[in-house]
């Protein structure tokens, strides 16, 4: 169920038209002025930066009531990063000026936002810890339980069940898919989790998160 705060922001972008895109259609490109401050109805957009090499680095995954590109509307500069649609996916755009307005007469709306943003940060400076520390284990394991908190399904006895591919889950390591197969198979010799075809059931996740912090 939504909170206030979502169904606040849901009055507000209810007036804008609804937007469609495709599976793997790019909403927004990186260095491109985008038309407003996306909101997403429904659907998963990934959001991610390409690397000298070519290689895809994955940001952040946003869900439902998320808004982007902030980095655009904090710092009126194109966004660096690229906006994919994971799946079908439905937006509302409204222009900043009038978002900027309306967050201005809601300060309990703006502080929420503001809540989810330093959470998403915590996020990304756990992400480059564990990237900084060299141990490929321990990024596969932080990116599992950042995804299972965040969109697992949590099932009857206890484990949860993650539709993700080792391809998504080696983009948002910034490892080789190679390298994933590899650090999965030692927890699944743990029995720590269980591969079927595109989804992972992580059998205990206390553990999981016990052995990334033990790891530290």
């Amino acid at each position: 169920m939504n909170t206030p705060d979502q169904k606040q922001l849901e009055s507000f972008f209810i007036k804008y038209p609804i937007r469609h895109f495709d599976k793997g259609q790019i909403i927004i490109a990186a260095n491109e002025t985008p038309s407003g401050i996306f909101y997403v109805v429904s659907g998963q957009i990934r959001q991610y930066d390409i690397t000298d090499l070519g290689a895809d680095i994955v940001v952040d995954i946003l869900l439902t009531s998320s808004l982007f590109p902030l980095d655009w509307a904090v710092r009126n500069r194109p966004s660096q990063y690229f906006y994919q649609a994971i799946g079908p996916v439905k937006v509302r755009v409204a222009p900043l000026g009038e978002l900027e307005s309306f967050l201005m007469q809601a300060p309990n709306l703006l502080f929420s936002l503001l809540t989810r943003s330093v959470a998403a940060m915590t996020i990304m400076q756990r992400r480059m810890a564990h990237l900084m520390s060299g141990v490929t284990l321990n990024r596969v394991m932080f990116e599992l339980i950042t995804q299972v908190k965040r969109v697992g399904v949590r099932r009857a006895d206890g484990s949860y069940s993650l539709h993700l591919h080792e391809d998504e889950l080696a983009q948002r390591a910034g490892l080789t898919r190679e390298t994933v197969n590899r650090e999965v198979g030692k927890l699944k010799k743990l029995g720590i989790i269980e591969v079927n075809h595109r989804r992972l059931r992580i059998r205990d996740l206390a553990k999981l998160e016990s052995m990334l912090d033990s790891h530290l």
